[in-house]
């Protein structure tokens, strides 16, 4: 089977070559090797697509300026500093103190007075060993530049150490305080009529 480009139909007789047309309007006429004529067909053709415009790649954007605190702004913390500092190493000292009490205490006899002042003592060293960290931080952003917000945020958080630590002792004394308080209260009334404040009092 031989295929001849064509218009409408095979090449005429006359001139036998087929005639010059567009490759666009292009058939194909079917004529097998016996000539009988076949049918026609078209050749398809892949519709043309338009790829869309690809966006540009976004541009990096530039990093931001770490941020800086004022010299008058650091003034102040450098004295805050200086001031924490002289406190936490004092209670620290004031803690050692408390605990050589306590040991003093316990070779005396008292250990139950000796054990209070040992708790006493650690809950100090702690507090004070806080305090003198939230100090460094501080006074490590006034000497450094370009860490001011991360060496703040350090002594943040040794100081919200500090006052939780500090409000769970309150909050402890407070109790002990309002117990020790009530159980006087109740023996003072108990022993007025007569009776015994839990067989020691009275």
């Amino acid at each position: 089977m031989v295929l001849f480009p064509s218009s409408e139909a095979a090449p005429t007789p006359t001139t036998g070559r087929p005639r010059s047309l567009s490759i666009d309007n292009l058939s194909y006429e079917r004529v097998s090797r016996i000539g009988l004529g076949g049918g026609k067909f078209w050749p398809s053709v892949a519709p043309k697509t338009s790829e869309a415009p690809k966006p540009d790649a976004p541009r990096p954007r530039p990093a931001p300026e770490p941020f800086e605190f004022s010299d008058s702004q650091k003034d102040s913390f450098r004295a805050l500093a200086a001031s924490m500092s002289f406190v936490g190493i004092c209670t620290l000292m004031f803690a050692g103190l408390s605990g050589v009490f306590a040991l003093g205490e316990v070779y005396l006899g008292f250990v139950p007075n000796a054990v209070g002042t040992a708790v006493a003592a650690g809950v100090y060293g702690v507090m004070a060993w806080w305090m003198v960290s939230a100090g460094r931080s501080l006074s490590a952003m006034v000497r450094t530049r370009g860490a001011d917000v991360e060496r703040l945020m350090e002594a943040v958080v040794q100081l919200r150490r500090l006052f939780g630590l500090a409000r769970v002792v309150i909050i402890l004394v407070a109790m002990i305080v309002s117990g020790a308080g009530a159980l006087l209260v109740w023996c003072n009334m108990i022993v007025g009529t007569g009776g015994k404040c839990l067989g020691v009092f009275g």
